[in-house]
């Protein structure tokens, strides 16, 4: 009894050592498999656009509608772009000024610092060539924003009655490069990366700063 008792611990001794020479080398330890990491959640953007409401008297709404990978740069996607959308007021165009504009671009992005990408967002829009940029007071739109004026080279700021001369992802913007000077503001919360562009003659940064608040607000 004593012997056959001692044969069956031998076998089951004998079969995990076996075992475990199966999965690791000897005086090593195998790493542990990579853990798939979830997608990212997305939100609803539409709710953050602003909306008709928002926007002031004169401006007509001209597009509102979720964007394609395919409209955003490698750059944009390399850095974790999830989706995007998009939205556009504009006046009818005069004889002195042409029509003023207001685009939006909300961006959802993930696994990213965002403080560290509205920098990155930052210093791309001022590597711009022909452009001069002023700093602005940032909104009430929390600790990850930057406001700034750009204006062309030797042209006419424009105007604002906060004083300071007028002076990308630009191309996640969802715009072509400015032919005239523009103010922006760009913000951040959670993981949603907010762009707010008022160009043309009717510009100001005053209209701007209410309308990034609102959209600031939006989040809830």
């Amino acid at each position: 009894m004593r012997r056959s008792l001692f044969i069956g611990l031998s076998l089951i001794i004998g079969i995990v050592l076996l075992c475990t020479g199966c999965t690791s080398a000897p005086g090593t330890q195998t790493a542990p498999a990579p853990i798939a990491t979830a997608p990212t959640a997305n939100v609803s953007l539409a709710p953050l656009a602003l909306g008709p409401a928002d926007i002031p008297a004169g401006f007509v709404l001209q597009t509102s509608r979720q964007k394609s990978a395919d409209e955003v740069s490698s750059l944009a996607r390399d850095l974790g772009w999830q989706q995007g959308y998009i939205t556009v007021y504009s006046t009818p165009e005069n004889s002195t000024g042409g029509s003023s504009v207001i685009t939006q671009t909300v961006t959802e992005y993930s696994g990213q610092n965002m403080s560290r990408l509205v920098s990155f967002a930052d210093t791309g829009e001022h590597q711009q060539k022909g452009l001069v940029f002023a700093d602005l007071p940032v909104p009430a739109t929390g600790p990850d924003t930057r406001a700034y004026a750009a204006s062309v080279a030797n042209a006419t700021p424009v105007s604002s009655s906060t004083g300071g001369n007028m002076a990308m992802l630009a191309e996640d913007s969802g715009t072509s490069a400015p032919t005239g000077g523009y103010v922006e503001v760009i913000f951040a919360r959670g993981n949603i990366l907010d762009v707010i562009r008022m160009s043309g003659p009717g510009a100001q940064y005053d209209t701007l700063k209410a309308l990034a608040e609102t959209a600031y607000a939006k989040f809830g």
